[in-house]
């Protein structure tokens, strides 16, 4: 496994083309769920996909766009030219190391600046193929079909804790949402305005077998569309013919 816990000669000698970064965030999970759930599973999910890659995994990003969740302890928030502007320094980091290829792999529903951020890095950086997996969360849809739009602390991702941290799951705080809002909700007002448990769906339903079996899940889906967004990314920059 090529990640942080390597030394540089090390790496040197595995010599990866293609870099990770997994994104989450810091902010509340309700009252079962810690403030690094999604830094947690996207980090697990980014070191899967390096495994199968042999790519190197950078550590977890732990702060990205959070603004949705304001007005509750523990959750910390970059403005969105903020995130641009770190992940353009680390893809120019990288890049200058020689690495050929970096990709990203979002955890966090609210950072919808992204997909603007790999257009620009394509444009800064035309010898660096930039690529990312905006939704890993799409490659565990048939396990959680009703659960589509709108994760937070639901009985998906408890069931992705229970799985890679269960003594992070607080099981008796555990309470079900039946209140349902939209993600473009969060673009007018914070959680803690839209409904008391600050929280999506039905948490109680998740188990350690479902988060297992999730898991498995994105690690495929994430690995493939990397592989194959650089697929394309390559063919292109040769040109269409």
């Amino acid at each position: 496994m090529l990640d942080a816990f390597k030394t540089t000669d090390e790496l040197k000698r595995a010599r990866p083309a293609l870099a990770i970064l997994p994104i989450g965030a810091t902010e509340q999970h309700s009252r079962h769920l810690p403030l690094c759930t999604d830094t947690l599973i996207a980090e697990a999910v980014a070191r899967g996909v390096a495994e199968r890659l042999n790519a190197w995994c950078l550590p977890a990003l732990p702060f990205s766009i959070s603004h949705m969740h304001r007005g509750k302890i523990g959750s910390v928030s970059l403005r969105n030219d903020t995130l641009m502007r770190v992940i353009h320094d680390l893809a120019a980091s990288v890049r200058h190391e020689g690495f050929r290829a970096f990709a990203l792999v979002n955890f966090h529903g609210g950072n919808q600046i992204l997909p603007s951020v790999v257009q620009d890095l394509n444009l800064d950086f035309p010898d660096l193929d930039t690529v990312a997996v905006f939704s890993p969360w799409e490659g565990a849809a048939r396990i959680f079909p009703s659960d589509r739009c709108l994760h937070h602390a639901n009985e998906f991702e408890v069931s992705c804790l229970l799985h890679l941290a269960p003594h992070l799951v607080r099981r008796r705080e555990i309470r079900d949402q039946k209140a349902t809002f939209g993600a473009d909700w969060l673009r007018y007002a914070p959680f803690p305005r839209l409904n008391r448990l600050t929280h999506t769906g039905t948490p109680s339903r998740g188990t350690a077998a479902q988060g297992k079996r999730a898991f498995a899940l994105m690690v495929a889906h994430t690995a493939r569309t990397i592989r194959e967004s650089l697929r394309h990314a390559r063919r292109l920059r040769r040109g269409v013919r």
